[in-house]
This record gives C-alpha cells, structure tokens and sequence, in this order.
C-alpha cells in the first residue's frame, strides 16, 4: 500500500494514452426530448400567449386618441384613392372588361400598399414611439407586400366563391399576414404560413377580434362613411396588438 491513496489497491488515475479517442458529448437518459424549438415564423413564447378582445380594443382607441392626426392623415389617403376610382369611372365611363379589370387592379393596389403603411405605423405604436406622417412608409418591401395580399386576396375569393365559409376563413388565416412581412421581413408564402400558424394557435380569441374588427368596420360605414376614418386606425391598431401580444413581441402599454 501506498502512503497517502485512501483507496488501497485501486487503479491509479492515469491520462488517457497518446491519440486515444476523446469521450463523446453527454446525453440525457433514454426517452428524454430535445427542448422546444420555436415556431417558424414568429418568437418562442415561453408559455401560452393570451388575447383579451376588450383589451385590444381599448389599446386601439386609446393610442388612435393620443396620435390621432397622423393616423385621420394616412387614413384619409385611403378616401382620395377611393374617390379617385370613381372620378375615373364617371369621367372615362370604361366599357370593356380589360380597363375594368386594370382600373380595379390599381386601386387594390394602391389600398394594399396602404394597408401595409398602416400596420407599420401600428408597429411603431407598439414600440413606444408616436409615428409621424412619414413614418408610416418607412422600409416597406413593397413586392413582399402586394404578393402576399394578393394571394390572401385571391384564396380569399376563391373560398368565397366554392362556399362562404371557407373563404371566411381563410381570411382569418390570413389575418397577421402582413404583419409578418412588414414586421419580421418574411416572404409571402412564409408569412402566410407564419400567420396560419398563429391564428391555428389562438383560435377563439382570434375569431372574437376579427368579429369585432368587422363591427366596428360596419359602424364606421353606417356613420355616413365619415367614420371609416376612425374605425380603420382603431381595427389595425388593435390587430397589431395581438399579433405583438400573441408572438411574444414588444407591447408598449397605451
């Protein structure tokens, strides 16, 4: 026996010989899983997200108060292309189906481009800061844009179309579509997919605010029409508040 080994007759530590494999990384014990990955397209949440309806409604009303010219200003952008469309159609009285179809196609287009303005600026809301007039058309990747809200646009109708169900609901699948791309750059069948997902995820509350969103849209247009202006800052602000609050996103209260 050795003077000071407090275990007699044990093998002696020694290193390992000269090109000896090196041990492998450590596992866990059979049958344990990998952790969570996070869904394509939007942040991990580390527990289930919630959406109170009354609350997205609120945050809308109250941010759409204290901002409130830019928002009438953007909006009011939306009117002038609208009544463009019909001095065009009084003016030119377009007869055949082609110039119909190409009128139609540059209006959407025009809406479509705002719509996505709109939701970044309801982004920039989110975030803490008070957008201005400009900032509402700050990087918008306008390709990305018109695709993906023409192919929700066209899913949409076509559902419509086969039944109205299934278009209505691919229009709530389609609900946080364009936020994906202005928000987190993502191409249109990603986004798409991403805003699938997310409404997949949460589908009560999701339905819930789309039926408020249509109400509140209603009322606007019983107002005479003079209070879509209001009614359409209100429903992208409270939509961009639960796309920020269901994936995890920064959430600056009102």
């Amino acid at each position: 026996m050795r003077g000071g080994d407090p275990h007699p007759g044990s093998p002696p530590n020694l290193p390992p010989p000269q090109g000896a494999p090196t041990p492998g990384p450590q596992y866990g014990p059979p049958g344990s899983a990998p952790a969570d990955q996070p869904v394509y397209g939007y942040q991990q949440l580390a527990a289930p997200a919630t959406l109170d309806v009354g609350n997205a409604i609120s945050y809308g009303l109250e941010k759409f108060r204290s901002n409130m010219a830019p928002w009438l200003a953007v909006t009011a952008v939306g009117v002038v292309i609208y009544l463009t469309f019909l001095l065009v159609v009084q003016t030119f009285e377009p007869n055949s189906l082609l110039s119909l179809v190409l009128l139609f196609l540059a209006v959407m287009v025009g809406l479509w481009l705002l719509q996505a303005a709109m939701v970044r600026g309801a982004l920039h809301e989110t975030d803490g800061v008070k957008p201005v007039f400009g900032s509402f058309f700050q990087v918008l990747n306008a390709g990305n844009v018109l695709l993906t809200a023409l192919l929700a646009f066209l899913g949409t109708w076509l559902g419509l179309a086969l039944c109205v169900l299934p278009g209505l609901a691919v229009g709530v699948l389609c609900m946080f579509s364009l936020h994906f791309v202005v928000d987190q750059d993502l191409g249109p069948i990603d986004a798409l997919r991403a805003s699938a997902m997310l409404v997949a995820r949460n589908p009560v509350q999701v339905l819930l605010l789309a039926l408020s969103v249509v109400v509140i849209t209603l009322l606007g247009l019983l107002a005479c029409g003079i209070g879509v202006l209001f009614a359409g800052p209100v429903c992208v602000l409270a939509v961009t508040y639960a796309y920020r609050g269901l994936t995890g996103g920064t959430l600056v209260p009102a």
